[in-house]
């Protein structure tokens, strides 16, 4: 086969072009520090980098999300902290009332327990950020606060919702302490119903609950089966004269059971939410109603209805000040309605305390994977700038060689005669 000095031509001329365009896109690399410019220089590292920057947002809208969680987190602490340390005062005080040589103080002793009352107040109110620390989800005004006529404290929201944050892609956390468990008077209907049992049977139970004064009530509860795994519940509220408080007849809740395992699945029709509130504002009444430990099963029906507290902290307090000022020694049941609240705290503390360490576990696994990704977008895309000054000077040399084997091999031009 003849070559032609035309074919000689145009191989030099596109092997120089070769070089020339792998200079400029070495030119490129260095400057920019990233090997793919436009998607068409490297379709697959291009769809590559596409679904690591995907995953790079993803972790970084996560840890966004650890870190408000955290803040959060750290003055739920705060809050928890500075309301014991008023507690720890407050049992400190009582005690030393118990001592009759301090008995002579009691004005003394009522208004070191209204600042102490008046403090733990406006931390339960704190916010963070616009919202109520132990507000639950309704941030439209203060959970706590004092009854128009001055003579209780009331629960002015819905203190029960969890705030429920995604802190990665398998895992949504709750990082909220609801003002509920921590300050709420809650009354939890306890036990099992027999599955056996006929429809139209009645199950009843009766507790003892108090108004915010201290005044006693009994909170009767009737449980009738309606069919398979359901049962209606009815109540009603009666005074010392067995008298009802409720002006009207609440409407029955309708409890659903699983089939399978007896476990409760709504009320009235709600899944997430297995408890409902009770407020009877003449009377000073306010409790939750608690089901979520009712079950059914194969064995006979027990069932039994208890309060966690008789009464709220602010109204204990309230009564213990209003009771000195009167002249009357707080006795042990209301001391010991203190204590409790402080154990309480001390339960609840280790709980906000054991998320902390789930989401900075979280928190520490994020960094690493985000470390990671940061590490192959790199590799993908990131230029080692010494090799490329490297093959920079290689194709520079490679263009001079060119140039001038070039001018000896290609036939001469009339420039050559000029």
């Amino acid at each position: 086969m003849r070559i032609s000095d035309l074919m000689i031509s145009d191989n030099y001329l596109g092997n120089t072009n070769k070089i020339k365009d792998r200079i400029s896109v070495l030119n490129k690399q260095i400057l920019s520090g990233n090997k793919i410019e436009k998607p068409s220089d490297s379709p697959v590292g291009t769809s590559r980098l596409f679904r690591i920057s995907d995953q790079m947002g993803q972790v970084e809208t996560y840890q966004k999300n650890i870190q408000n969680s955290l803040a959060f987190l750290d003055e739920t602490v705060f809050a928890m902290e500075s309301i014991q340390s008023e507690t720890q005062n407050l049992i400190s005080k009582l005690t030393e009332l118990q001592n009759p040589i301090n008995q002579n103080n009691l004005d003394l002793y009522a208004g070191m327990i209204d600042n102490s009352l008046k403090i733990i107040l406006e931390t339960a109110n704190s916010k963070v950020d616009g919202k109520y620390v132990f507000g639950g989800t309704d941030y439209s005004n203060e959970p706590y606060g004092i009854s128009a006529d001055k003579q209780s404290y009331q629960v002015n929201t819905d203190t029960s919702g969890k705030i429920n944050v995604k802190v990665s892609e398998s895992v949504v956390q709750s990082i909220n302490l609801p003002g509920l468990e921590l300050f709420g008077t809650v009354v939890s209907a306890r036990g099992l119903f027999n599955r056996a049992d006929a429809v139209g049977t009645i199950t009843n139970s009766t507790s003892t609950i108090y108004d915010n004064l201290g005044n006693e009530y009994q909170l009767q509860t009737n449980y009738q089966k309606t069919g398979a795994n359901t049962y209606q519940m009815t109540y009603d509220i009666v005074d010392g004269t067995n008298t009802s408080v409720l002006t009207v007849p609440p409407a029955a809740k309708l409890l659903e059971f699983n089939p399978l395992n007896g476990n409760l699945v709504s009320v009235d029709g709600s899944t997430t939410k297995l408890s409902f509130e009770i407020n009877v504002p003449a009377n000073r009444i306010q409790f939750t109603m608690d089901f979520k430990t009712l079950s059914e099963s194969d064995s006979a029906t027990s069932l039994n209805t208890t309060a966690n507290q008789p009464t709220d902290i602010f109204n204990a307090l309230k009564q213990i000040s209003d009771d000195l000022k009167n002249g009357i020694v707080p006795d042990n049941d209301k001391i010991a309605l203190v204590e409790n609240f402080n154990s309480r705290l001390t339960s609840k503390q280790s709980e906000v305390g054991n998320t902390i360490n789930q989401i900075s576990s979280l928190e520490n696994m994020l960094t690493q994977q985000s470390y990671n990704l940061q590490e192959l977008a790199q590799n993908e895309n990131g230029v080692d700038v010494a090799k490329a000054i490297v093959d920079l000077q290689n194709q520079d040399y490679l263009l001079q060689v060119s140039q001038k084997l070039g001018s000896i091999l290609l036939p001469k031009t009339l420039l050559d005669y000029l």
